[in-house]
């Protein structure tokens, strides 16, 4: 790392102040999935939100609406009694983030403990492995006691859960059979105790592997079991600095999820006390946060205490306001999901609602000007904030920027600081531009119909014709293809006259 470093900073005190050729984003050409979940985790730190203040960092200072919980093994006894000290403060802070989001999704996933993640209650004379340290794997029935105690804890203390994850990187523990036999086993349980319908309408959460490759080899054979039914959601984690497969694996678990959502749930970002490593750093989090959601997946959980003010975490906040509800969209440029060089920069744009977000990493030289175009839309305000500097001590930076605003599409913001993380907020509201028509559309937006004649009418503008196939898009950027001969006799008029001239 001390390499690397040594060649940043070289870079930045021999390369000039340079202007950047225009980065182009079109707000109305979604290339993620809308985000539905993000928040925060407690397995790792329960006190994350024991204090309102704290509480409100988190889950009022952002929209993030999910919060994921541990279940700890070694807390549950075989007689049904919990030892309540290794849950710490997690009731208490559950409390506090539902004073503030009565609605906040609860998800509880096994606590990863090697040799102490199953109670030897629970364990069989199997052998098996978690992080090379050998372990005896859990007989599924008592596994499955053991989450249904835990449900009825939870239930004391009025907390339902709503997303369950039984497999927390253990897969060598809880194999795919044993993870389709527990949780077919919960099924029972539950009916055996009567447990109430808004305690065990939750959903599970499959796969959870390290690393993406071993999350698609245990979604496939969780499917070869038959166990499809207790796979809602597909989750996995994917590591910016560890082994833990490619995003191409990202794209192979959205083809065994046969239409369920997939979740990244342990998101990691990384942090330097150097300027430009640490830019580098948080990039590379970034980078994977980006690059999965244009695979595809819909739901993140921040692995990190969160709540203290340093530049990461104010970064990670950022994040959840900038994407929650919203996706990323077309931005000019490439970088990579991981192995991106060390001087790389990244420009990704994301769209909410009406606000579009920009974020630019910059772990090198001073930008003098870096010019936006909006392909579509009109910004009517521009405001930009910036971090720099590592990630702790007195080489930290933050501030704002000016962010000149030409004529709503054509954006600059002006003197970028070297080892920089960017953010430019833009507002599409009240923009007479701000909807997705697109100036070389063949048709302007309006009311198609099919020929049948009890069918909608559907508000869109027509893109293009391919193969008698016409490529329209909705106000809300999204997309449809439709056969010209199967609308109307007027509107395939319409539509075959634009495509011929």
């Amino acid at each position: 790392m001390k390499s690397n470093a040594l060649t940043l900073f070289l870079l930045l005190i021999a390369t000039p102040v340079v202007a950047q050729a225009p980065i182009e984003i079109d707000p109305a050409r979604a290339t993620g999935a809308t985000v539905q979940y993000f928040g925060w985790d407690l397995k790792g730190w329960k006190d994350s939100t024991s204090t309102p203040k704290r509480a409100e960092k988190l889950y009022a200072d952002t929209p993030a609406n999910i919060v994921r919980i541990s279940i700890e093994g070694i807390a549950h006894r075989e007689d049904g009694t919990v030892n309540e000290k290794p849950y710490g403060a997690m009731l208490k802070s559950i409390a506090n983030i539902r004073e503030i989001n009565p609605d906040v999704k609860i998800f509880a996933s096994i606590k990863l403990a090697k040799e102490k993640t199953f109670p030897a209650w629970v364990q069989s004379n199997e052998e098996g492995s978690i992080f090379n340290v050998k372990v005896k794997r859990p007989i599924p029935q008592k596994y499955a006691r053991l989450v249904a105690d835990y449900i009825d804890w939870l239930r004391k203390n009025k907390i339902a859960i709503d997303f369950l994850g039984l497999n927390n990187e253990i897969s060598n523990a809880l194999t795919p059979p044993l993870y389709v036999a527990t949780a077919r086993a919960l099924t029972a349980e539950l009916d055996r105790r009567n447990t109430p319908k808004e305690y065990r309408s939750f959903q599970f959460v499959g796969a959870e592997g390290f690393g993406t490759t071993t999350s698609v080899r245990y979604a496939q054979a969780i499917v070869a079991e038959g166990g499809l039914a207790y796979a809602n959601i597909w989750g996995s984690h994917f590591y910016p600095d560890l082994t833990s497969g490619s995003i191409n694996d990202w794209t192979r678990l959205s083809n065994v999820a046969r239409g369920r959502p997939i979740w990244h749930t342990e998101l990691h970002v990384r942090s330097s006390p150097e300027p430009a490593e640490h830019v580098a750093k948080v990039r590379d989090g970034l980078a994977i946060l980006f690059a999965t959601n244009q695979i595809g997946a819909e739901g993140y959980v921040w692995w990190s205490r969160g709540h203290d003010d340093n530049p990461t975490n104010l970064v990670r906040r950022k994040a959840i306001t900038s994407l929650l509800g919203g996706s990323c969209v077309y931005t000019s440029g490439q970088y990579k999901a991981k192995d991106n060089a060390p001087d790389a920069t990244l420009a990704q744009a994301t769209r909410v609602d009406d606000i579009v977000w920009l974020w630019y990493f910059n772990p090198v030289a001073a930008i003098k000007e870096l010019p936006i175009h909006l392909k579509r839309g009109k910004a009517t305000q521009a405001s930009c904030e910036f971090w720099g500097g590592g990630g702790s001590g007195p080489t930290q930076t933050s501030g704002t920027l000016e962010v000149e605003n030409r004529n709503g599409k054509y954006l600059v913001v002006k003197d970028i600081p070297a080892t920089s993380i960017v953010l430019v907020k833009m507002d599409l509201r009240s923009s007479s531009s701000s909807s997705p028509d697109s100036p070389d559309a063949l048709v302007a937006p309006r009311q198609w119909r099919s020929a049948n004649p009890n069918s909608k009418a559907i508000l869109a503008a027509l893109e293009s014709v391919k193969d008698g196939i016409g490529h329209f898009r909705q106000a809300s950027g999204a997309t449809f293809d439709y056969p010209l001969n199967k609308l109307s006799t007027e509107d395939r008029q319409i539509a075959e006259a634009a495509a011929s001239q």
